[in-house]
């Protein structure tokens, strides 16, 4: 249990089957009353009978998710883009139907359930393809791998390590765990929403202010004279959900430095300028441009690590990765899609 998550439970809501909810509820916006649905009698409703995403339940069949695992997105528009790089260009509104999305980014325990339950059925630490989930051979960093093979073949995790973000995870890594889960990683689009809400254009999950070592791990300053011998806050990571102060406008924590987080796209610089302003779901093919001396497509990594600078974890920044490409900062957290029922 993260130690901080009890006191942040959400208020469960007095709700039955029968009861209806006032008329603003309706998350699609039509007038009359909405009947309020809660099949797994977790005490929060639906998420097709209510807005808010405090209260919102992403799964209504399944008891184990609540506000406090998965955030609902309310459908509708927010501001995509901002700041001075040529690839967040141009900022326009952008409309997203409703999803889901972790509140908390995938852990080191989390993997490792999902590694022994695939061992189990044949695919010893490889996707159904048999692509490499988990890098273990990494030696290109100081920080050592979390998560270790015995000799009995079993995973395990280092003590102190069970509730911090998984890292040296590739992408199909992500893509494997989510869809084990029954869920997607989230698009660009998803995750900048996710990140900062649909009211404004801050610049942070948080606001406006540059953010110091209570609002995230994360280096306090990058930029300006001695920008490369200010410390980070930790210079490691820590368990998820441990900056409250850092949650987004709809609650979802983490989305700022800690680790970066895999997204869905394909990476391309001038994808701004052609893509769609409804649902978008990147481009079609990587960018071939990064890195210039090995042969890779680009993919997206989201809100910096615990090693980056301010300027690194404002929503809007997009971070290229090789599509082959592990890190000791770069982990993710996955998005759940949504299907009004019938």
């Amino acid at each position: 249990m993260i130690p901080w998550v009890l006191a942040m439970m959400a208020c469960k809501p007095d709700v039955s089957p029968n009861e209806t909810a006032p008329p603003d509820d309706s998350p699609s916006g039509d007038s009359g009353p909405v009947a309020v649905v809660d099949e797994d009698g977790d005490g929060f409703p639906a998420w097709w009978t209510t807005d808010d995403p405090t209260l919102a339940d992403c799964d209504d069949s399944e008891a184990s998710v609540t506000p406090e695992t998965e955030r609902y997105v309310r459908p509708g528009t927010f501001w995509r883009g901002g700041g001075e790089n040529a690839d967040t260009q141009p900022a326009r509104e952008i409309e997203l139907s409703p999803y889901c999305v972790d509140r908390f980014e995938v852990t080191n325990r989390q993997l490792v359930t999902l590694l022994e339950e695939r061992a189990a059925r044949g695919f010893d630490n490889v996707t159904d393809d048999g692509q490499t989930i988990y890098d273990f051979d990494d030696i290109d960093d100081h920080v050592p791998e979390r998560i270790e093979r015995a000799e009995d073949g079993s995973f395990n995790v280092l003590d102190g390590y069970d509730d911090h973000p998984v890292v040296e995870v590739y992408y199909w890594s992500a893509l494997t765990y989510c869809a084990d889960n029954g869920k997607t990683l989230p698009t660009e689009a998803q995750w900048e929403k996710a990140a900062r809400g649909d009211t404004d254009q801050r610049s942070f999950p948080w606001g406006d202010e540059v953010p110091d070592c209570s609002q995230a791990n994360v280096r306090p300053t990058w930029e300006g004279e001695g920008a490369n011998t200010v410390e980070p806050c930790v210079n490691d990571t820590v368990a998820v959900g441990s900056y409250p102060d850092g949650a987004s406008p709809f609650g979802v924590l983490d989305m700022a430095g800690n680790v970066a987080e895999w997204v869905a796209d394909w990476y391309q610089p001038q994808y701004y300028e052609t893509s769609t302003n409804v649902d978008p779901d990147g481009p079609d093919q990587g960018w071939d441009g990064y890195p210039a001396d090995q042969p890779s497509l680009a993919r997206v990594s989201r809100g910096g690590n615990f090693a980056t600078g301010y300027a690194a974890i404002q929503v809007f920044t997009r971070y290229v990765e090789p599509d082959w490409a592990s890190s000791n900062g770069l982990g993710f957290r996955c998005a759940r899609p949504l299907t009004p029922p019938s």
